[in-house]
């Protein structure tokens, strides 16, 4: 009896070891392996097919015909088929495909089973299921009219049977969602080892290599007692949260907005599928959040086979990022001329610095340099932070001295004198100008290059060269950090009305003491003039934040003397507001006659290392503009010093020029710096020479005043040595220039031999 028992064993052993694997297996084929002779083992034509090289199942036949691929496995009666499908024409009756879903034998055609088929005459081509037996077939539903019309036919396709016969198919175009076809009953042909599934392509010569096929699956259909999990969580912007389940939700639970809660942000306004999956919902907030990280916290959320998730967690972050507004990010250092270097590399560069609360995309600006903008490369820039922009050349170089380096492809090239520097957003709007000058620098020996200029305060950013300067320490720059020359005090100082000019007599431009804010720059309604002048429009100069041109609603008359002042409308960049109590004068200037203006005040003779100058007075009723006047000696041959100055002179003012304006200052303290000016003189020989003024333009040259001084005009108890450093000054305006009795030594004050913009002593 024992030797019958192992005797049954062994032939049991030998039977099962005859039945081949692919009899048990279930199938799976997603062509990866580029072969079909094998995992799984194919048979039919395999010479008209190729796995081609997006890993596809393609169809490649020599010339008009038909195609058959079968595969053997384990197809049980309660089973799922899916399968990628893609026919690169419309289908008909002489181009069609059938997809055999279970055959009883490799040779499909006279097998005995299920089929799709896709293709017929017309545009009403939809998916069909048949069951054949044998040769014959017989049809057991049709899906929507024209699904599978078009070209080309691009669909996934999903097919459901149950142990009853319950036939479910359902179908997506492209990435679509999956839509029902059909439901049917037959229960005809089981399932089990030892089936197939196939491909039957009949085609025409022009369609022999447009089928393809990929991600082929034949599982049991098990039944789902899983409920969805929370897989994660995305913010798509401030407002807009996506979350991503592990299968598709029944649309009551996915939808009801109870069912979400976000740490900080509380529970959505409302819920969606986002983009045609039921995997995937949108949550849509009315406020937007700001930069965080969040808890997503999901309740109550059912499956389509109806289970339900208990609480499930999972965390994400969102990066607010802004658009910039003005001074939000500052040019905030410049190395123009990096040679001869001192330390760092010999390229040129710019620093920016974020000073805002804001995560801005560098991409969304443009930086210029007086050509055309050039868009920045993307680099989220975060609050407090620093980058350097250099060329694509230069970064790696400067990538040794700072990791905060961004290569810039379109980097401008830095002129060594100066530069207008711009940096704008998309739409023109103006974040910071920077219209640097080599002057700029504090320290005359670093302007020969290996020096950056720094910004000094980054809370000061309408000021110009008064808060820059060259960087104080070795090894010539900061480049992505925090600036040597950094200094945080607060700007209390209000902006000061400086000077108006007017360009046309319709336009008058202004200038203040610092750049100012441009939300308030535009006002009409800051400037005031009287007699009233109504202004159309105020807009500031494109690389000056402290120059604001004016447009008049009427023109100013001739021979009328106006007075601007601000409102506290006006603020600077820091907030302060404009004094109320600045106010200059202007008008339109005229021709001058002999006379009008006279030589008032002359130093020919200074201290030893001081500087000459010459004082003009306005005793006439008219405005002149300097520029079209000029300054000349004609004791000699003709030394003549064009002013060329676009800046008013007023009645009853006083200006005097000098070459050198400091050392004025220094030796005449109780000067008014805003009459002196800048200015090269002809030459003024120390015991005599002349002075004299003129006016000249399209060929029209009016001699003003002409004065011949001498040494011996000075005050007959000086001696020449005593004479050195004082004035000779004018006694009376209105008595002739060259009257001798009408010049005298300046007296001698605590504010020096001489009254320089002031009524002389």
């Amino acid at each position: 009896m024992r030797a019958l028992n192992r005797f049954l064993f062994l032939l049991l052993l030998t039977l099962l070891l005859t039945i081949p694997p692919s009899a048990y297996a279930q199938i799976q084929d997603v062509f990866s392996d580029g072969d079909i002779s094998a995992n799984p083992a194919w048979l039919g034509d395999l010479n008209e097919f190729v796995v081609n090289a997006a890993g596809e199942l393609q169809l490649n036949a020599p010339d008009a015909g038909a195609s058959i691929l079968a595969v053997e496995g384990n197809i049980p009666d309660t089973a799922v088929w899916l399968l990628d499908v893609r026919l690169e024409f419309a289908p008909s009756a002489s181009n069609f495909l059938r997809i055999y879903l279970l055959a009883d034998q490799p040779d499909l055609l006279l097998a005995n089973g299920y089929y799709l088929e896709i293709g017929e005459n017309g545009t009403d081509d939809a998916l069909r299921l048949y069951r054949q037996e044998g040769p014959a077939s017989s049809l057991l539903g049709t899906g929507p009219a024209g699904f599978v019309a078009n070209e080309p036919v691009n669909i996934r396709l999903q097919v459901k049977r149950d142990a009853s016969g319950n036939w479910q198919m359902d179908a997506a175009s492209g990435a679509g969602a999956f839509m029902p076809q059909l439901a049917v009953n037959d229960a005809t042909y089981a399932g089990g080892p030892g089936r197939y599934f196939g491909i039957y392509c009949w085609y025409t010569a022009t369609r022999k290599d447009k089928f393809f096929f990929d991600n082929l699956s034949i599982l049991p259909n098990l039944p789902d007692t899983t409920p969805p999990l929370l897989l994660s969580a995305a913010a798509l912007n401030g407002t807009e949260i996506t979350a991503l389940f592990s299968e598709d939700l029944d649309s009551v639970s996915a939808r009801s907005s109870s069912h979400y809660t976000i740490s900080g942000a509380g529970q959505p306004a409302s819920v969606q599928f986002d983009g045609g999956s039921r995997k995937r919902v949108r949550l849509s907030y009315a406020n937007p959040m700001n930069t965080g990280t969040y808890i997503l916290q999901t309740d109550q959320i059912a499956d389509t086979a109806g289970n339900i998730s208990g609480v499930q967690t999972t965390g994400f972050s969102f990066l607010k990022i802004e658009v910039a507004g003005p001074f939000d990010i500052l040019i905030n250092e410049i190395m123009a001329d990096p040679s001869p270097s001192v330390g760092l590399p010999d390229v040129e560069w710019l620093e920016l610095y974020n000073r805002s609360g804001k995560i801005i995309d560098l991409s969304t600006l443009l930086v210029s340099d007086g050509g055309a903008p050039q868009t920045l490369p993307a680099y989220l820039l975060h609050p407090d932070s620093f980058v350097v922009l250099a060329s694509t050349s230069a970064a790696p170089l400067l990538a040794a001295v700072t990791p905060r380096v961004l290569a810039a492809a379109a980097f401008p090239s830095l002129n060594n004198d100066g530069d207008p520097l711009a940096l704008t957003g998309l739409g023109g709007l103006v974040i910071d100008r920077v219209n640097y000058s080599s002057s700029w620098h504090n320290s005359p020996d670093k302007r020969d290059g290996g020096w950056t200029l720094e910004r000094i305060n980054p809370y000061l950013p309408c000021l110009d060269a008064i808060n820059w300067q060259s960087c104080p320490a070795l090894p010539g720059g900061t480049p992505g950090r925090e600036n040597a020359s950094l200094q945080t005090d607060p700007d209390m100082e209000a902006p000061r009305l400086t000077a108006a000019f007017p360009e046309t007599d319709a336009s008058v431009r202004l200038h203040f003491s610092e750049g100012l804010d441009q939300a308030t720059v535009g006002a009409p309604a800051s400037y005031r003039f009287f007699p009233a002048r109504q202004v159309l429009a105020a807009v500031p100069l494109p690389n000056e934040w402290h120059i604001v041109t004016l447009a008049l609603e009427e023109p100013l008359e001739p021979g009328v003397l106006y007075a601007l002042s601000c409102t506290d409308i006006l603020q600077d960049c820091s907030g302060n507001m404009v004094l109320e109590s600045d106010t200059v004068y202007l008008g339109l200037p005229e021709v001058p006659d002999p006379q009008d203006i006279v030589v008032n005040e002359v130093l020919f003779n200074p201290e030893t290392g001081g500087s000459d100058f010459v004082e003009l007075y306005n005793r006439s009723n008219k405005i002149f503009n300097w520029q079209h006047f000029f300054l000349a000696n004609f004791s000699m041959s003709p030394d003549v010093e064009a002013i060329g100055l676009d800046r008013l002179f007023l009645p009853g003012h006083y200006a005097v020029f000098s070459p050198d304006v400091t050392d004025i200052q220094a030796r005449f303290p109780a000067v008014q710096p805003l009459h002196l000016l800048s200015q090269p003189l002809p030459s003024l020989p120390d015991d005599e020479g002349n002075i004299a003024l003129f006016w000249s333009r399209d060929g029209q040259t009016v001699m003003v005043d002409s004065f011949d001084y001498s040494a011996g005009l000075h005050n007959a108890l000086l001696s020449s040595s005593d004479q050195d450093g004082v004035s000779l000054e004018r006694i009376r305006a209105d008595e002739p220039t060259n009257l001798p009795a009408n010049w005298t030594s300046a007296a001698r004050s605590a504010f020096g031999s001489g009254t320089p913009t002031l009524p002389n002593s």
